[in-house]
C-alpha cells in the first residue's frame, strides 16, 4: 500500500474537524438522488446519472467504490442484498448475494475451532458475494457499458482515499488484528501502525482487480487469478476452500418478502436474511393495535415494539436461515392470522421472564457491537428504486488480504451458529449464514414511495422499524426520522445476557431509563454515532415526483442528486 503523507498543520487541521461536519445530509431533487456512505462513492454514482445510465448501473458504480472508500465495511471480499424497484413493470425483485461456505468443509471441525479463529483469519472466510449480485443485476437491467460502471472505482482506488477521523477511530481497535496478516498489514496499516489523518490510502493491487472484473467481466472474478489467489492463501492457512466453491458460485434472484402497512406496501428481502421478516413482522403485529400516532410517547412506542420483538425473536431464531423450510416459514410469519397472534402475546409477555432460558444461546457475529455494513440508495422521478446494503460482517471482515488482490476478505462463518447441531443455522458444508440485514422499498399502489435502509448488525430490523414507525405513522419528515433518539432491543448472543436489555442512544432524554425500568426493562446507553446505532441513507419520492434524500448524520454519509 502506497500512503502519502499531509504537512502537521493540514493534519492537525483535520483531526480538529468534526467527522461528519461535511457531510451532505438533505437535498431535494427532480430527476434523480443517489446516497451512500462516503461522498467520492455518491459522486461516482451520481455521474453515471447524469451519464444516461439508469439506477441499477448507478447503484453498481456506487457499490463497487463505496467498497474501495470504506475498506472495512464491505467490498469485494464481501456480500450484497439488492432489492430494486423497475418503474415499467411495478415488480420488486430481489437478490442476495450471501458469501458461502466451502462445500469441503467439515463442521464438526469448524464448531472446534476458537472463538478468534471463527472470527479473524482464512478458516472464517466464505466465497464472497458482491460481485456476483453486481453482474446479476447487470445481466438483468443494466444499461451502460459494464466497463464504464466498474472504472471509476478502479481510478479511486489507485488516487487513494483520505484517512479521516471516523474511519482512523475504526481503525484503532483492528490493528492488532490486520498486523496478523502481511498482506493486510502492508495495504491498510501506516509501517505496520495505526495510519494517520490525512494520509491517502492507494491501492495498486485494488484497481488491478477492479480492472480485470472490468475488462473480462463479473464471472472474472471467480473463474480467473483473483479466485485461484485467494484459493491458494486460504489452503495454505488450513482452510478448506477451493477454486469450484468460486466456479460453482451463484447469487440468488427472486422475490421480495412484502406487507400491506397503513396503506402502503413494505418490500424486504427473503431468508436467508432475518432482518427484512423481522421488520415486517413486527410491523404487522403492531398494525393489529391501537395506532401510535404523531402524540405517542417515544417509550410507549419503545414498550410496545419490544415486547412484540421478545415474543417473535425466538421464533426467527429456531426458523430462519439458509433451510428449505426458511421461505415458506418466513411467509407464514407474515400473515394476518400470525400479525393477530404476535399481538396477542406481546400484549402479555413479561419482560423479565419472556421464554424459557437456554444454555444453547449462539454468539453469532452479526449480533455483535462490532458487526459492520453499509447502506446506499438510488432512485428517479419515475419511481426506479434500488434499496443496497453490503458488508464483510465484522468491521475488517476476516482481516486477511490474499496477495495480489488488494481487498479484505469476509468473516462470514462467523455468523454460523455452532453450539447446537440442531440450530437451523448450524454450520455446514455450501451453506449460506443468516443475516440481518433488511433493505427496504415502500410503493402505494403503482407508486413509488420510499428506498431506505441501515447498517448496524443485530440493530438493523429494529432500527428500521423504528424509521418506518417515525416516518409513516408519527408523519415525521424523513431528516427529523433519521435525527430521533434509537433503541434497540437486544437479542440475547450469550446464555448470561438478559432477555430485557434495551439499548439506546446517550442523547435520549434522561427520563426514560427510570420510565423504562418502571416497565419491566433494563437499560444500557451508548454514544450517538454510527458506530453501534448504524448510519442510514433514504430517498423519497413525493406525489409531486420530487425527491427528496437524506443521509443519516450519525456517520460521514452523503447524498447528491439533480
Amino acid at each position: 500500500m502506497e500512503y502519502s503523507r499531509l504537512p502537521l498543520v493540514v493534519l492537525l487541521a483535520v483531526a480538529l474537524t468534526d467527522a461528519t461536519a461535511s457531510a451532505q445530509q438533505v437535498i431535494e431533487a427532480e430527476k434523480y438522488a443517489v446516497a451512500s456512505g462516503h461522498e467520492a462513492a455518491t459522486t461516482i454514482g451520481l455521474e453515471v446519472l447524469r451519464d444516461g445510465g439508469n439506477v441499477i448501473d448507478a447503484a453498481i458504480a456506487t457499490s463497487l467504490a463505496v467498497g474501495v472508500a470504506e475498506p472495512y465495511g464491505s467490498g469485494l471480499g464481501g456480500k450484497l442484498i439488492l432489492l430494486y424497484r423497475e418503474a415499467a413493470t411495478g415488480k420488486v425483485y430481489s437478490i442476495v448475494a450471501l458469501c458461502t461456505s466451502p462445500a469441503d468443509l467439515d463442521p464438526k471441525e469448524f464448531t472446534q475451532l476458537s472463538s478468534a479463529e471463527r472470527k479473524i483469519g482464512y478458516k472464517s472466510v466464505g466465497v464472497p458475494g458482491l460481485v456476483a449480485g453486481l453482474d446479476e443485476a447487470y445481466e438483468r437491467w443494466g444499461s451502460k457499458p459494464w466497463q464504464s460502471l466498474v472504472e471509476p472505482a478502479a481510478q479511486l482506488a489507485e488516487d487513494g482515499i483520505e484517512i479521516d477521523a471516523t474511519m482512523q477511530g475504526l481503525y484503532k481497535s483492528h490493528v492488532s488484528d490486520l498486523q496478523k496478516d502481511p498482506e493486510a498489514s502492508d495495504l491498510y496499516l501506516y509501517e505496520g501502525e495505526l495510519p494517520p489523518i490525512g494520509a491517502r490510502l492507494k491501492n495498486a493491487d485494488l484497481a488491478a482487480t477492479l480492472r480485470v472484473i472490468a475488462n473480462e467481466g463479473g464471472r472474472a472474478f471467480y473463474e480467473g487469478t483473483t479466485a485461484k489467489n485467494i484459493v491458494r492463501a486460504a489452503q495454505k492457512a488450513g482452510a478448506a476452500m477451493s477454486v469450484d466453491d468460486f466456479r460453482n458460485y451463484q447469487a440468488d434472484f427472486g422475490e421480495p418478502l412484502s406487507v400491506e402497512y397503513r396503506g402502503y406496501r413494505i418490500y424486504s428481502c427473503p431468508p436467508p436474511l432475518t432482518g427484512g421478516a423481522t421488520v415486517l413482522a413486527v410491523l404487522k403485529a403492531m398494525e393489529q393495535q391501537p395506532p401510535l400516532g404523531a402524540d405517542a410517547s417515544f417509550l410507549t412506542y419503545a414498550n410496545r415494539m419490544g415486547r412484540t420483538l421478545l415474543c417473535l425473536y425466538p421464533q426467527i431464531q429456531a426458523e430462519l436461515a439458509d433451510a428449505d423450510t426458511s421461505p415458506s416459514d418466513a411467509e407464514a410469519m407474515l400473515t394476518q392470522q400470525a400479525a393477530e397472534r404476535l399481538a396477542a402475546a406481546a400484549s402479555q409477555v413479561d419482560p423479565q421472564n419472556p421464554y424459557p432460558k437456554t444454555e444453547k444461546v449462539d454468539a453469532a457475529a452479526d449480533g455483535l457491537p462490532a458487526a459492520s455494513t453499509t447502506h446506499l440508495v438510488v432512485a428517479d422521478s419515475a419511481g426506479n428504486m434500488v434499496s443496497l446494503t453490503q458488508s464483510l460482517s465484522l468491521h475488517f471482515g476476516a482481516a486477511v488480504v490474499a496477495p495480489g488482490t488488494g481487498f479484505l476478505l469476509n468473516d462470514s462463518m462467523s455468523n454460523f451458529s455452532t453450539h447446537d447441531p440442531e440450530n437451523v443455522n448450524h454450520v455446514g458444508a455450501g451453506k449460506r449464514a443468516r443475516s440481518t440485514i433488511a433493505p427496504i422499498l415502500v410503493t402505494q399502489g403503482d407508486r413509488a414511495v420510499l428506498t431506505l435502509g441501515i447498517p448496524g448488525g443485530q440493530r438493523i430490523p429494529t432500527t428500521t422499524t423504528q424509521l418506518l414507525w417515525q416516518f409513516f405513522d408519527r408523519g415525521q419528515s424523513l431528516k427529523e426520522t433519521f435525527a430521533a433518539p434509537r433503541f434497540h432491543l437486544m437479542r440475547p448472543v450469550t446464555a448470561k445476557q438478559p432477555f430485557n436489555l434495551m439499548e439506546f442512544e446517550k442523547d435520549a432524554p434522561a427520563s426514560w431509563d427510570q420510565e423504562l425500568a418502571g416497565l419491566g426493562w433494563k437499560t444500557k446507553r451508548y454514544p450517538r454515532n454510527g458506530h453501534y446505532f448504524g448510519g442510514g441513507n433514504a430517498i423519497e419520492i413525493a406525489e409531486t415526483g420530487k425527491l427528496i434524500g437524506v443521509a443519516d448524520p450519525r456517520r460521514t454519509n452523503f447524498v447528491a442528486g439533480d
